[in-house]
């Protein structure tokens, strides 16, 4: 998703993060991988980060969580599609569902993320904006998953088709570990039916609260609570290690539904909308004056 890759640059010993350098447009970038999933690792990562590049303006989270097939401004979530963090209500984009204290008879949640930068909420917005004024047949996040189509190199980013989005009942749990829903037979009778429209690649962006915890979520029935509870899209487990240290916008493409059914047939495809949506991003900031100015 770049558009050019720069030479590394020399780093201390005590940083252990490897950097993939380049530019989007007039922004320059620096992306670095977590070496495992979870808060703690990304606390560290960017602790690093920050120490190495201290003149970062704006930070990007990127990468696949499991949606809430509830219905939004822009439809149902489904698998492939794009969460994006954006305050609503009394929460500021991300929560902590899993962090607070046990009081009689309830969990009460406990301390406070900060929001999104409001450079990245405006970006957003007007990106937004464009994907409603242009259309399907302009859009840039389909313009730009293209080229993923049409190198094979990159097979696993590709669509997987809408004829493997399975959302089921809440209450039916998946018949067999580490198999797909085709190969352990579950019953196809439990499926909730898609209204896709007219076309099924069409990656919707939906705008909302996103869960972060510790554990990564293969429940139909606690989603459904938790989200209810803090009208929550989407639920990942790195948000909020990156933003006790700094503040940044959530991307996430959405691999599967939280359920006992999921699996990783979506994982490449969402890193991909997810990274496609970033990009587009970025193209959309300021340029900042300073030379040393990063995406």
């Amino acid at each position: 998703m770049l558009d050019e890759i720069h030479e590394p640059l020399e780093q201390e010993r005590a940083d252990y993060n490897t950097y993939t350098l380049g530019s989007i447009g007039h922004h320059n970038v620096v992306i670095a991988g977590l070496h495992q999933p979870g808060n703690s690792s990304a606390t560290s990562v960017v602790t690093q980060i920050r120490n190495t590049f201290s003149d970062i303006n704006c930070v990007l989270l990127v990468g696949i969580g499991g949606g809430v097939p509830v219905k939004t401004n822009s439809g149902i979530i489904r698998l492939g599609d794009v969460v994006v963090s954006k305050p609503a209500g009394e929460y500021p984009g991300v929560v902590q569902y899993d962090h607070g204290k046990a009081e009689v008879g309830v969990f009460k949640r406990t301390g406070a993320l900060p929001p999104p930068p409001a450079v990245l909420l405006h970006a957003a917005q007007d990106f937004a904006v464009n994907r409603t004024l242009t259309g399907e047949l302009m859009d840039p996040l389909t313009t730009s998953l293209s080229r993923i189509s049409s190198d094979g190199r990159l097979r696993g980013f590709q669509f997987p088709g809408r004829m493997n989005d399975f959302l089921y009942q809440s209450d039916y749990v998946h018949l067999g570990a580490g198999e797909l829903c085709s190969e352990c037979n579950c019953d196809s009778r439990e499926r909730i039916k898609h209204d896709y429209g007219v076309d099924e690649a069409y990656v919707q962006v939906h705008r909302g609260i996103i869960a972060s915890g510790e554990f990564v979520i293969k429940d139909a029935m606690k989603r459904d609570q938790l989200a209810a509870q803090y009208g929550i899209l989407c639920f990942e487990t790195e948000a909020a290690g990156v933003l006790a240290d700094m503040p940044c916008l959530v991307i996430r493409g959405v691999s599967d539904y939280c359920d006992s059914h999921k699996n990783d047939q979506w994982h490449g495809y969402a890193a991909a909308t997810a990274a496609a949506y970033a990009r587009e991003l970025v193209l959309r900031m300021p340029i900042y004056k300073s030379k040393k100015s990063v995406g």
